[in-house]
């Protein structure tokens, strides 16, 4: 398969052509180059005609031609109007030098006689326009390379082409082999005119073809221009000349000096290479995280799936990518610094990768996971799209169609087909109806012309099929049926059991087809398809792909079943749930819940039944005649289903307060806003906020907390989502994170080592490190130790794409914030919540679910004979306690209206501007570290989870306050805001308890008297 690849092309630039290369050719050429001549795992995954084809590229273009492609290889296509072009041809020094010669003109620096000189050249200056011969002849020789393709008429085709075109015509063609090629012909021709032509060129069009003129709309005129081009004939019996009209009127507007017959008017890469391109660069990419989210536009919203798909399709081939290599080369962004596994050659410069594992075991592995994966893109145009319209509740749905019963029948795409082709490689060759290869031939003809394009041919039969589907339905069929076909494949091979690491599972065909099913169930749940939506869930958990949502896919089986009057399938579901080792944590509290609310349901069932019964019907029972089967309760099976854990149902006592707001809005689903106690309109979260920094007991006789009572307020907070708590985490931990372990990093491009969300093998490859760091953090490092570690880790990578941290916008702020958290956490808290983070399955898997809200609360203490203050440095509130805000420069968002800056300098200073632009370089390490070594101090940190009055606590959210709480060793809790009829009645509610478990007491003091 090498054989297409022997020498590596010298990348180096030809004399004079330093001026062509751009960041859009390095770009380029880094990505074949890095593919074909330092992954050799990578170029073994091409055919040898793909191989020749991207050789061809790096060798025999010359730069500039290398960069022509390289932009239109990240234009919106698929055709492009050659005068779109003409920039690309202009020099970058022409352009500086006819920007200096207007500046020199507008100061009248140029003399007169210079002026008359250029006056004839005046226009052509002023258009700067290239020069015909060149832009035609790199075309054409881009054309002849077979990497571009001009508009299709045949005057315009070069005399290479013109000969390869002449030898095809002359060959024989049945009727209907003739008029479906010029059929092909006409939509390629049409389509270009589409994308390509203006509206008045379209009705110069349409003038020529009809002698009539229409004005009106583009898309109108457009749909005319089709109607006639295939309805109508002339006298001859031949169609209209479409191409050529319009050939001939973008002639006759083309702006260049010297234009010929031959020129090329419109042009498009060529669609089989540029896939090929389009797929080195995924492959390259392949664990990478784009750097920016996707800029294009999705499709309008429809409930036509079919429509969507379509749009879908059209959309993964053409739209740019914001590639993260590209980006770099822009300045845009950076990502962390790893140490890549590579090997220099003794005998040549040559740096290749070193691998202990390949991350795809053969060709047919790469070929289905590239075509899973585009079906997955298409899948999840389609989720974010669709308009589904939910039935009513009497809807009643129907069985399901064959074609959800039948399990074992062909794949529809070729990739598929050719991984059942080497199951069953013995056997004879057959077709599909529609005269598509189920099994190709036999061993002996492996070698022939038939099955050496294959991967070509995969390519060019994967986009024919995806436009054949019409439906949702379709979508998902076709990608159960590679589903199966890919499973049978895995087992036959041992795929499981060859070694690859477990972190590469997302680097595979079921990864993707999985994470379609998965779309699928949701989107088949909303249409209230609960039969179907239960039969992708079954073949979900028998998949051995993604296994974090196995709980999350449990408890969407018992639901459905649930909802097909199926009680006894979902509380054997649940049961079942609860035995996987794979659930997390979090599934398992819903997991539970349900199955302890069946199992009372159960329960209540069996009641009502008995209580149903006649005297008549309690005497057969007795007699053991009668045909009703009563409740054993005595039986060993039951008593084993009875011992599940239902029992096991644990619900941690969270802490919890409560506070009355004033709503502004009871909209269920809407978000919650209310009047702050500075009278302002705020979030559920602002109002808590300003609760625990301004709260005094008595002063706002509304307010009441039910579990503590807060004498002072003084806690300064931010709604952080856990974000602060994930940023220590990401940063005291980065030279552990981005360690160099073999395998973890495949290209230079990743926020995050790939075993990171798989704790078990992440923990065991840095072993030593972690308990390292843990150790240092807990015991060895000093706190100043600690701050500087971290300040200089946050100063050093500093806005670099990563998993790990959420970089904030004010970053001398939010640096002086964190530090302080540090210190108010408590060096043996926060190397039990480094641990955690490191090795929980569940920390891995999903970050969601920590607490809203992150407040500290540093009092500064001074003895009372101590005479000297304490520095004007360290802003103090009105509770004694240490202003974080205004000490770190935060800005104050407490209310909907307005933000206050806390570092202000009062504007009774008059040399308050002064002081503002003398004020030196800002230090925050040596800030902090001023106010922690100045003074004594008692720092506290405090974590809330805000519930609005029709909000309840998330499974995550619960999980996260027992670790914090039990774990970890931090203060977290919930803090309920009430309106004030939910407060009264939960009020009364709870002293009616109180005097319900005070009676019997007082009874019982009664009688011991007595």
């Amino acid at each position: 398969m090498d054989g297409g690849v022997k020498v590596e092309p010298k990348l180096e630039l030809e004399d004079g052509a330093e001026q062509w290369e751009d960041a859009y050719a390095r770009h380029l050429t880094l990505v074949l180059s890095s593919v074909l001549f330092e992954r050799a795992d990578f170029r073994q995954l091409f055919s040898a005609q793909e191989l020749a084809c991207v050789t061809r590229f790096l060798t025999d273009l010359k730069p500039f031609e290398q960069q022509l492609y390289a932009r239109l290889l990240q234009r919106r296509g698929p055709w492009f109007k050659t005068t779109s072009l003409f920039r690309y041809f202009i020099r970058e020094e022409d352009i500086k030098k006819q920007g200096e010669q207007q500046d020199q003109e507008q100061e009248g620096l140029i003399p007169v006689e210079q002026e008359q000189k250029d006056e004839g050249d005046k226009d052509k200056e002023e258009q700067k326009l290239p020069v015909n011969e060149q832009v035609q002849d790199v075309i054409h020789v881009m054309v002849e390379a077979g990497f571009l393709q001009n508009f299709p008429v045949a005057a315009a085709t070069s005399p290479k082409r013109s000969k390869a075109i002449a030898a095809i015509a002359a060959k024989p063609l049945s009727p209907g082999s003739k008029e479906k090629q010029e059929l092909e012909t006409l939509d390629v021709a049409l389509d270009a005119i589409e994308r390509c032509a203006t509206a008045p060129e379209l009705a110069a069009l349409y003038k020529k073809m009809t002698s009539n003129k229409k004005h009106i709309a583009k898309a109108d005129l457009m749909a005319a221009i089709k109607k006639v081009v295939k309805t109508q004939r002339r006298i001859d019996g031949s169609r209209i000349p479409v191409a050529q009209l319009m050939q001939q009127i973008w002639f006759e507007s083309y702006p260049l000096a010297g234009r010929k017959s031959s020129d090329v008017m419109a042009l498009r890469l060529t669609p089989a290479t540029r896939d090929l391109m389009l797929r080195m660069h995924r492959l390259f990419y392949l664990v990478s995280t784009p750097p920016f989210n996707a800029t294009s536009v999705m499709p309008p919203p429809s409930e036509d799936a079919g429509r969507l798909i379509a749009l879908a399709a059209h959309k993964i081939r053409q739209e740019p990518t914001q590639w993260p290599g590209l980006m770099v080369f822009f300045k845009k962004v950076a990502y962390p610094e790893y140490q890549l596994s590579t090997d220099s050659s003794a005998d040549d410069t040559t740096t290749r990768m070193i691998n202990s594992h390949r991350v795809f075991p053969s060709s047919e592995a790469y070929v289905s996971y590239e075509v899973a994966r585009q079906l997955h893109r298409v899948m999840s145009v389609v989720e974010q799209s669709i308009q589904i319209v939910t039935p009513e509740k009497e809807y009643q749905e129907p069985d399901l169609e064959l074609k959800w019963m039948l399990s074992d029948g062909p794949p529809v795409f070729l990739a598929y087909q050719r991984l059942l082709y080497i199951l069953y490689e013995d056997e004879e060759a057959t077709e599909s109806e529609d005269g598509c290869v189920i099994i190709e031939g036999n061993a002996g003809e492996r070698e022939g012309n038939a099955l050496t394009d294959w991967q070509t041919r995969s390519w060019e039969q994967f986009y024919c099929e995806i436009e054949k589907i019409q439906s949702l339905d379709d979508l998902v069929v076709a990608s159960r049926g590679c589903l199966q076909a890919y499973l049978k494949w895995m087992k036959a091979a041992a795929y499981g059991v060859s070694g690859i690491p477990i972190f590469f599972s997302r680097c595979n065909a079921g990864y993707h087809l999985v994470r379609i099913l998965h779309i699928a169930v949701g989107l088949y749940e909303k249409m209230r398809k609960y039969q179907i939506a239960t039969l992708l869930l079954n073949e979900l958990l028998a998949a051995p792909f993604l296994e974090r949502k196995r709980g999350y896919w449990w408890d969407r089986l018992a639901l459905n079943l649930e909802h097909l009057k199926c009680a006894d399938q979902a509380r054997n579901t649940c049961v079942n749930a609860l035995e996987d080792p794979h659930v997390l944590a979090a599934d398992r509290i819903a997991l539970e819940r349900r199955l302890n609310r069946l199992q009372r349901q159960n329960d209540r069932d069996q009641q009502n039944r008995v209580e149903s019964l006649s005297t008549t019907d309690m005497l057969l029972q007795n007699t053991g005649t009668s045909m009703i089967t009563p409740s054993n309760e005595d039986n060993d099976d039951n008593d084993e289903e009875k011992a599940m854990p239902v029992e096991a149902h644990i619900t941690y006592n969270y802490r919890q307060n409560h506070i009355i707001g004033r709503p502004l809005n009871r909209q269920t689903g809407e978000k919650s806003r209310f009047v702050g106690y500075d009278d302002e309109p705020c979030t559920v979260e602002q109002l808590v906020l300003q609760h625990y920094r301004d709260h005094h007991s008595g002063d706002h006789p509304a307010d009441e907390v039910s579990d503590e009572k807060i004498k002072t307020g003084g806690w300064y907070g931010v709604h952080s989502e856990g974000s602060v708590l994930r940023n220590l985490f990401g940063i005291l931990m980065w030279d552990v994170l981005y360690a160099s372990i073999s395998d973890v990093f495949q290209t230079p491009f990743q926020s995050a080592p790939l075993d990171f969300g798989y704790a078990d093998v992440f923990y065991e490859a840095r072993r030593d490190l972690i308990e390292r760091r843990v150790s240092q953090v807990k015991d060895e490092w000093s706190l100043e130790k600690l701050l500087t570690s971290f300040e200089t880790t946050w100063c050093s990578e500093y806005g670099k794409v990563t998993r790990f941290v959420g970089w904030p916008t004010d970053e001398v702020a939010s640096l002086q914030y964190h530090l302080l958290a540090i210190a108010a956490i408590g060096r043996k808290q926060l190397a039990s919540l480094l641990r955690y983070m490191a090795t929980s399955k569940d920390f891995h898997q999903a970050q969601n679910g920590l607490p809203d809200l992150l407040l500290l609360k540093i009092e500064l203490l001074r003895p009372d004979d101590d005479p000297v203050p304490l520095s004007p440095e360290w802003p103090i509130g009105s509770h004694g306690c240490l202003n974080v805000h205004a000490f770190c420069g935060m800005d104050e968002q407490l209310n909907m209206n307005k933000k206050v800056l806390s570092s202000i300098p009062s504007l009774e200073d008059d040399n308050a501007e002064k002081s503002i632009e003398d004020k030196p370089e800002a230090q925050p390490l040596e800030h902090v570290l001023h106010l922690l070594n100045g003074c004594s101090y008692v720092a506290r940190m405090k974590l809330v989870e805000v519930k609005g009055p029709r909000d309840r606590l998330s499974d995550k959210q619960l999980l996260w306050l027992q670790v914090l709480n039990e774990e970890v060793g931090l203060d977290a809790s919930v803090m309920h805001v009430e309106e004030p009829e939910k407060h009264a009645k939960r009020k009364k509610k709870e002293s009616a308890v109180t005097t319900a478990k005070a009676a019997p007491r007082k009874r019982q003091t009664k009688r011991r008297k007595g």
